[in-house]
């Protein structure tokens, strides 16, 4: 249960510089405050598309492979419901590419508090449907389609897996990875307590996000929220599901690899020892980081290439 020594590190340095006390922000605040660090990448080319609905696309095509039909990678980044991840996550999403020499398409739901559950879910729900029907135009191989996903991110990911099924569509994604992922916001795991403050997922932040993203009376044992309590697993798509150590959210995480493995769905799992809940924003200070991204990028490759 020890820190990794540079996460560690820069873990303090945060809590030193105020991240105890980020739930007294208001929602233009923490967007500010949780800018994205600058990675010394190869920029891919981008370009911005919006769907019929007017939603925002960001399709970013790998350095070395343009003009060229690809398998995509639906990318939905840890938002927590509130924060505007477009531009913040350009490096991120071109780090994604070149790596995996895949299309990543990030999809710029509507934020909370303006936009409450479920409108980011349906919009994210409807993009992917909407860039599956487009892949001519995005130069995209629709029948190579997956979806990517982190924190909030992986929570609407996991939950459009089971919508997509439930509306007859369960090729659509043909692989889904989920980092660190927000599946189950009512059950009382132990790594909830555990993991409960210094962690930087504090549980006055985590109060602070349901009260942004939710209004009071909406039911947070909802499948549509809360996916780990979804009444089935069965045919969904492989999957590779990151966990960290010292995360409140590691238990759920943990325990949704298991029900998709308990219905034969095919996961490829590991728990990064040390390391906490969005440990993929020190890349690559961090060596586990770069491990995750390794694991995660090779399994989407053998699954798809």
């Amino acid at each position: 249960m020890n820190l990794d020594p540079t996460l560690k590190r820069l873990v303090t340095i945060a809590y030193l510089n105020g991240f105890g006390q980020i739930h007294q922000l208001t929602p233009e605040q923490i967007r500010l405050y949780l800018s994205h660090p600058k990675l010394k990448i190869t920029p891919a080319h981008f370009k911005d598309v919006h769907t019929d609905e007017a939603l925002q696309l960001r399709c970013y095509t790998p350095s070395h492979l343009s003009d060229k039909t690809l398998p995509a990678v639906i990318y939905l980044s840890a938002t927590a419901f509130v924060l505007d991840r477009l531009d913040a996550s350009n490096d991120y999403c071109s780090l994604l590419a070149n790596n995996l020499g895949m299309k990543i398409i990030n999809i710029a739901h509507r934020l909370a508090p303006e936009h409450k559950f479920p409108q980011f879910l349906y919009d994210c729900l409807n993009s992917i449907k909407w860039i599956s029907h487009h892949g001519a135009m995005l130069q995209i191989d629709s029948d190579k389609l997956s979806i990517w996903g982190e924190s909030s991110g992986a929570s609407i990911a996991a939950t459009c897996t089971h919508l997509l099924r439930d509306e007859a569509k369960p090729n659509l994604l043909k692989y889904q990875t989920l980092f660190y992922p927000m599946v189950d916001l009512v059950t009382p795991f132990p790594s909830k307590e555990t993991f409960g403050y210094g962690y930087m997922l504090d549980k006055p932040f985590i109060a602070w996000l349901d009260a942004k993203g939710f209004h009071p009376e909406q039911n947070r044992a909802c499948p549509l929220v809360s996916p780990l309590l979804a009444s089935s697993f069965a045919n969904l798509p492989p999957a590779t599901i990151i966990t960290a150590e010292c995360d409140p959210l590691r238990d759920e995480g943990e325990a949704y690899a298991q029900k998709l493995i308990d219905n034969q769905v095919v996961v490829k799992t590991q728990r990064f020892d040390g390391m906490i809940h969005g440990f993929m924003r020190f890349y690559p200070k961090v060596k586990a980081s770069q491990s995750a991204l390794t694991f995660a990028c090779n399994a989407l490759k053998n699954a798809l290439i």
